[in-house]
């Protein structure tokens, strides 16, 4: 009897712990569903993290905001990941993305194209300019070597040759209503332009090989005389 108890206390036990981690799992993704609204997951080189993107509208009228979300959540247990070079491709250029002009220690970025592309159409994207180009004072830098992310978060660590971790929280928001396009090619002159009517497509990548696809459409707005 009492051997049969034991065993039925051991059962409860297992089922116990079970049903604990799936309500962990429950709560991870309300938590994820709340922040990020319908989000997609990408899995890359680093299968203990995910790329995560998202977006607010698939539609706007020219002139207004378009915001999307972006970033990489840590599946597991708190690791360090080394630094990779596995970003995409676009427009015949392998180049580093980025969620400004000064995050170059950022492991993850993005790029807006027109139309809507798709899987290897990006090799002839032709990524807009999103920021002002011309030069911005940014905080030194020292060079990454590997970022440290607490488990099951998109918390972390940049590790870098300064030998002092540097806090970050690898999770982004980006709000466009235009991008900037060339005035005068013989003075790099450059003037603003709300999204014109047409499709776009945001390229998310990360820096160990993840890529994921938002799309929008811009419409024009048809004024009552």
């Amino acid at each position: 009897m009492k051997g049969k108890n034991h065993l039925t206390l051991h059962k409860n036990r297992k089922v116990a712990i079970i049903s604990a981690a799936v309500a962990v799992i429950i709560v991870i993704a309300v938590v994820s569903l709340y922040y990020w609204g319908p989000f997609l997951l990408y899995s890359n080189s680093e299968k203990q993290l995910t790329l995560i993107a998202s977006d607010d509208s698939q539609s706007i009228i020219s002139g207004e905001n378009i915001t999307f979300r972006l970033g990489i959540f840590n599946n597991g247990p708190t690791s360090i990941f080394n630094v990779s070079d596995l970003w995409p491709t676009i427009g015949g250029e392998k180049d580093r993305l980025g969620i400004s002009p000064c995050s170059a220690d950022i492991p993850y970025g993005f790029a807006v194209v027109p139309g809507n592309v798709s899987g290897s159409s990006i090799l002839t994207a032709k990524p807009l300019n999103m920021w002002q180009p011309g030069v911005y004072m940014c905080p030194a830098i020292y060079p990454v070597s590997s970022y440290k992310i607490i488990g099951l978060s998109s918390n972390g660590y940049i590790l870098s040759s300064s030998n002092t971790p540097i806090p970050i929280t690898l999770t982004s928001t980006a709000t466009f209503s235009g991008y900037w396009v060339a005035s005068n090619p013989f003075n790099d002159s450059y003037h603003f332009v709300y999204f014109p009517a047409g499709q776009y497509t945001v390229i998310v990548a990360d820096e160990w090989g993840a890529i994921a696809f938002l799309h929008f459409t811009v419409h024009f707005t048809v004024y009552a005389q």
